[in-house]
């Protein structure tokens, strides 16, 4: 029986921190994707750009980093006959950096 209930308890908490943590990517995604679109705009040369969220994912807090939360999107963006890849990190909605993931800016075709 209480093998039973400490089970109960454990998968709670897990269900809990699951929402707790689509609630912190749901807050911080447009965030991520204002500060994606800024950075092709500039990097593509291009005022009209598309973005897309392609993946998103919660990165642990780690005490050497003083244990912050943090989002992190993967953001593709299309413009111009352009195209470039952007992972975009975000300790809250108003903190965000976009770092070019392609390396390079791709010709679409």
């Amino acid at each position: 029986m209480k093998t039973r209930v400490m089970l109960a308890v454990l998968a709670f908490a897990a269900l809990s921190g699951c929402q707790t943590s689509q609630a912190f990517l749901d807050a911080n995604q447009q965030g991520a994707i204002q500060t994606a679109d800024a950075r092709a705009r500039f990097d593509l040369n291009c005022q009209d750009v598309q973005t897309s969220v392609l993946s998103s994912k919660i990165i642990n807090p780690a005490p050497m980093y003083g244990g912050i939360w943090r989002a992190e999107y993967t953001i593709g963006v299309r413009g111009c006959g352009r195209q470039a890849v952007y992972e975009t990190i975000c300790l809250d909605s108003h903190n965000c950096n976009a770092i070019a993931d392609t390396g390079n800016i791709q010709q679409t075709y």
